[in-house]
């Protein structure tokens, strides 16, 4: 079984969609609002089982990821919020940066070589990494009108995600 853990806002679901137009596959999806990041608490893996975790701070989960990989889960981790400790295991994947001026879907545009840039961009305004976001659409040419509509779905994408 796989599960892809995110947050429900517009950094979480843009990387999501990037990582999954790359590489495909069926699994459980496990989000909620935007400021619901315990995540981790609302799955039981086991053994053999992978779990992709975006966007949600490993220093709130870190219990759970120490948990998994005990049981033997292998674990992709994509994050900008505080790690804590850093692990070190044979079955973790991280891909952390707390820089100020990244989120979890610029993470993911760098280790997808920029395959998927539009959906970063998207991500990255909806984060409020206008400076990020334009730095890319800078490098890709993109159009001012094209710009703009990548900067409207990542804000309508984040406002929604906070739910009622």
């Amino acid at each position: 079984m796989h599960y892809d853990v995110f947050n429900g806002d517009a950094d979480g679901i843009c990387s999501l969609v990037q990582l999954r137009l790359s590489n495909p596959k069926n699994g459980e999806l496990i989000t909620g609002v935007k400021r619901d990041i315990s995540l981790l608490k609302k799955i039981s893996p086991v053994k053999q089982d992978s779990v992709t975790v975006l966007d949600i701070s490993m220093k709130k989960n870190y219990q759970e990821v120490v948990d998994f990989l005990e049981l033997g889960v292998e674990i992709f981790y994509a994050d900008h919020h505080q790690s804590g400790d850093l692990l070190t295991h044979e079955n973790f994947r991280s891909h952390i940066n707390e820089s100020s001026n990244i989120c979890t879907s610029l993470i993911i545009n760098k280790y997808l070589s920029g395959k998927y840039q539009e959906w970063a961009i998207v991500g990255a305004y909806g984060d409020g990494m206008d400076k990020s976001a334009r730095i890319i659409a800078n490098k890709a040419d993109l159009s001012k009108d094209d710009r703009n509509q990548l900067r409207l779905l990542g804000e309508c994408i984040n406002y929604n995600s906070y739910g009622t």
